[in-house]
């Protein structure tokens, strides 16, 4: 009889620690569900938190249709001057700090740049950079030219006759040319975004 009960009482055990067992083995499973789904939250949420990151730069080319500038002045010269459009979607409130668009072939390395602080130097030749409503866009202080959203910018650079005794250059098809803008998130982040155009 004793050996009865105390069989009992050890079937009784193991079936007691079995439940417990399989009871802890529900909070795991439940647990180990638990990160995939904050994971997928973190993932959706990671454009959230950076919206200021460019994802398409529109960069084109329009032709040799005005005459905004001279080489090295915003100020007409009786020669059409070489027309960009860019659009670049800026997701949050950023400073523009420069542009610069560069031609390099056989050999030959030029560069036309606006730089919105007005006391640095531009080591090239000088881009008029127009607001979407055909306003220059004058450099000023350091802290950057203000867009928020998607901003147009029309690009003007000159071709160079002889310019510095050395510069020649005329617009042609097939001539590739590359752009770069620096600019300043909210965050005091500096970031950078680069695309390429070609004249057809």
């Amino acid at each position: 009889m004793k050996i009865l009960k105390i069989l009992v009482l050890i079937l009784m055990t193991f079936s007691l620690v079995g439940c417990s067992g399989s009871k802890s083995e529900n909070p795991t499973t439940a647990n180990s569900e638990t990160p995939p789904a904050e994971s997928e939250a973190s993932d959706s949420q990671t454009p959230i938190s950076n919206p200021q990151q460019l994802t398409a730069v529109s960069f084109k080319w329009i032709g040799v249709d005005q005459d905004v500038l001279s080489p090295n002045e915003v100020k007409v010269d009786t020669k059409p001057d070489g027309h960009f459009h860019i659009t670049v979607p800026f997701g949050t409130q950023a400073g523009v700090k420069s542009i610069w668009i560069r031609y390099g072939e056989f050999g030959k390395s030029l560069k036309w740049g606006w730089i919105y602080n007005k006391n640095l130097p531009i080591n090239g030749y000088l881009l008029a950079v127009l607001d979407n409503s055909g306003k220059v866009i004058l450099p000023q202080a350091d802290n950057g030219f203000t867009v928020e959203g998607v901003a147009d910018f029309d690009l003007y650079l000159s071709e160079l006759e002889n310019e510095s005794g050395r510069d020649t250059f005329k617009f042609v098809k097939g001539q590739r040319f590359e752009l770069e803008i620096n600019y300043v998130t909210q965050n005091n982040v500096e970031k950078q975004v680069k695309s390429s155009v070609t004249i057809e």
